[in-house]
């Protein structure tokens, strides 16, 4: 899984559900929810000198075939600090995610993103659909979206504090363009595999 350099953080970040329901219509309308669900990033970089585009370029195009995870960009707003947050029983399935290890009185606030870590480091990134309060002994059930597309193990790990997103590069081809100004502007579309 390729990283990319701390620096310079993206100037622009556009997150879309792609949602695999449907509405049935007809005599009359019928919401069809389907597993797998996921988000799509379009992530943007402020144009950078060659010597730092040359990391960012390399590494980029070793991510079309290794997979690529890049930090979601909070902009500032702290999602404060959650504990040590792990899954809360195994097999867990639908729009609810059972947590325990939480700092006890931690708001985990409508919009916050989270991502559960699998054991062999296969990520799964959710957004909070409401506000949950963590218990006096560090539980929460936490309302997500998309809904869980993996039955994830009691203590799987989970990031509230520096959620991420794991993916591929979108599309058949990726490329950059080094204009006259030589200021190399980055950008790419990243889906998440699962």
């Amino acid at each position: 899984m390729i990283e990319l350099p701390a620096t310079p953080a993206p100037n622009g970040i556009s997150p879309t559900l792609l949602d695999y329901g449907f509405t049935q219509r007809g005599a009359s309308s019928l919401r069809v929810d389907r597993a797998g669900s996921r988000y799509r990033f379009e992530v943007s970089y402020p144009p950078m000198p060659a010597d730092r585009a040359r990391e960012f370029t390399s590494r980029l195009q070793r991510a079309k075939s290794e997979g690529l995870q890049i930090d979601i960009p909070l902009l500032g707003v702290s999602q404060g600090l959650p504990g040590a947050p792990v899954v809360n029983g195994a097999g867990q399935a639908g729009k609810v995610l059972a947590l325990r290890g939480l700092t006890p009185g931690y708001i985990a606030k409508s919009g916050f993103w989270l991502t559960v870590v699998e054991a062999d480091g296969t990520a799964y990134l959710h957004s909070v659909a409401q506000t949950a309060v963590a218990d006096a002994i560090g539980l929460a059930s936490v309302d997500i979206v998309p809904p869980l597309r993996a039955p994830f193990a009691d203590g799987d790990r989970v990031e509230l504090a520096r959620p991420f997103v794991q993916g591929f590069l979108d599309g058949d081809e990726w490329g950059w363009a080094v204009p006259i100004n030589r200021l190399i502007a980055v950008g790419f579309m990243l889906e998440e595999f699962k």
